[in-house]
């Protein structure tokens, strides 16, 4: 009998169903962001977590996304709508860095201002009385721009800015609409393959060491440690295997597989080509050096785009990180 009721244990070990993994409903634009490529890896896998992605149609969707529940984390952009989101209480808070302007990047600097090759456009000087297209007022690639026409010695109002797309901003530099425009890639690769532009800065010359990008969690999340730090294990594991990656020809290859198999492009060589970049190898956000998050918030402040500042630290959690770092 005892043998019996042994072999019958057993069996029910042998078809119990496994465990089931921590589900993380993931949120960003459609584009290509080191989670995807970790999900191709299989590192959060590893770590017993399944990622179902959400993609939203534009970056303002996302922190409100986050702020209800609708996602448990997500990769957001810095600028005015983050800053006056947090401001009217949203309830998200900010763990990792997502995106570097790095000077000597292992995937070069997807972000960089263009010009028409026939505008008389040789330095930033130059555009003083030209039009440069922005995404909009107060986005980081607004920031980029302002402050490198600051430092060039232009009087900001000397400058027209024209609010437009990333996908619009090639045939209106192309044709004349605009004289510059500040273009992340693939559209600058795109952009300069016609023949018509150049590019006149990099971002990374700009504003070097700059948090452009960070991925935030939600309150669920945050209470939810446990898988809150091994998620965050996972994210370091992929950024440190795309910052190796880049670097070889095999590696971008192999990374521009599993860009397309989550985020299609027409061409998917166009991940071979384009620059892309990447967090920090800390993945740590920049807060209090230069052009740091309190920088940034500062420079929106004196620009009238912030009319109410948030308490900062009240969303930032540097906790996480480094317990996952360990």
């Amino acid at each position: 009998m005892k043998r019996l009721i042994a072999t019958l244990a057993m069996a029910a070990g042998l078809a119990a169903p496994a465990l089931a993994e921590d589900v993380v409903k993931f949120g960003s634009l459609r584009v290509p962001v080191q989670v995807y490529a970790g999900m191709g890896k299989g590192f959060f896998e590893a770590e017993g977590i399944t990622v179902e992605p959400t993609f939203f149609k534009s970056g303002s969707e996302i922190a409100p996304a986050v702020a209800t529940g609708q996602v448990d984390a997500a990769i957001t952009t810095s600028g005015a709508a983050l800053f006056n989101a947090l401001a009217r209480g949203a309830e998200f808070t900010i763990v990792a860095e997502a995106l570097n302007i790095e000077p000597g990047a292992p995937g070069g600097d997807p972000t960089a201002i263009m010009v028409r090759s026939d505008a008389g456009i040789d330095s930033g000087a130059d555009l003083a009385g030209k039009k440069i297209a922005v995404t909009a007022p107060g986005q980081i690639l607004d920031m980029i721009v302002n402050e490198y026409i600051v430092q060039s010695g232009v009087n900001p109002e000397d400058v027209t800015k024209v609010g437009m797309a990333p996908p619009d901003m090639v045939p209106a530099l192309t044709n004349g609409s605009v004289d510059a425009a500040i273009m992340i890639d693939p559209f600058q690769s795109i952009a300069l393959g016609g023949g018509t532009v150049t590019r006149l800065v990099r971002a990374s010359e700009v504003m070097p060491g700059t948090s452009q990008a960070f991925m935030v969690y939600s309150n669920g999340m945050m209470e939810r440690e446990d898988v809150a730090v091994r998620f965050l294990r996972a994210y370091k594991a992929t950024n440190d295997w795309i910052r190796e990656a880049l670097a070889t020809p095999e590696g971008r290859t192999e990374l521009a597989g599993y860009y397309q198999q989550y985020v299609p492009a027409k061409d998917a060589s166009v991940y071979e080509k384009i620059a892309m970049g990447t967090a920090s190898e800390s993945l740590a956000v920049n807060v209090d050096g230069d052009y740091g998050l309190r920088w940034q918030m500062q420079t929106l402040i004196d620009a009238g785009l912030i009319p109410q500042a948030p308490d900062l630290d009240a969303h930032l959690n540097t906790a996480l990180l480094e317990q996952a770092m360990n």
